[in-house]
């Protein structure tokens, strides 16, 4: 059977900072020898490689590979090369990702606080706030869902983090 590229993407709420990326193609190809992974911003700022690469590598052996690369909520592209035992790329595929964990992380934060404060449920305020932050999560999850808008996802995200790191202004 051909070889069809394709690859999954997650996050735990355990490690938001970890990108998981699993190969899920399908068929075979006896020329793949090696992956590489790109994973880059919104604003083109690659959060792999070493400095004088933009890539990670990612053992063929492997089904996934974990990437510690995440230190806020960020929607990215991700690329995965298939490549021979001569570096030419065989196959590549990109598709554009919400990162959102550390966002969803807070979100759950904020239902322990609605579930052990009761006053909490009687500030017309912080429900404002609260719905303000999901809509923002929601609507960084559907930029990308949608259009593969990396640009309307990240901003977003952005508003979302500026109320966590400010949660004491919002909540």
């Amino acid at each position: 059977m051909a070889f069809a590229e394709s690859f999954s993407v997650s996050q735990s709420a355990l490690t938001p900072s970890v990108v998981t990326v699993t190969d899920t193609s399908t068929g075979t190809d006896g020329a793949i020898t090696q992956r590489r992974v790109y994973v880059s911003t919104e604003d083109g700022t690659y959060l792999t490689g070493d400095g004088t690469v933009d890539y990670d590598v990612w053992a063929f052996a492997d089904a996934s590979t974990n990437l510690d690369i995440l230190d806020e909520n960020t929607a990215a592209s991700i690329r995965v090369d298939w490549l021979s035992s001569a570096n030419v790329i065989l196959y590549t595929l990109t598709n554009q990702y919400c990162l959102p964990q550390y966002a969803k992380n807070f979100a759950y934060y904020l239902v322990q606080m609605q579930a052990n404060t009761v006053t909490v449920v009687q500030d017309s305020t912080y429900f404002s706030n609260l719905a303000q932050f999901w809509t923002n999560l929601r609507g960084a999850i559907n930029a990308i869902e949608v259009s593969d808008d990396l640009s309307a996802s990240q901003n977003c995200l952005n508003r979302c983090t500026e109320m966590e790191t400010n949660q004491a202004k919002y909540f």
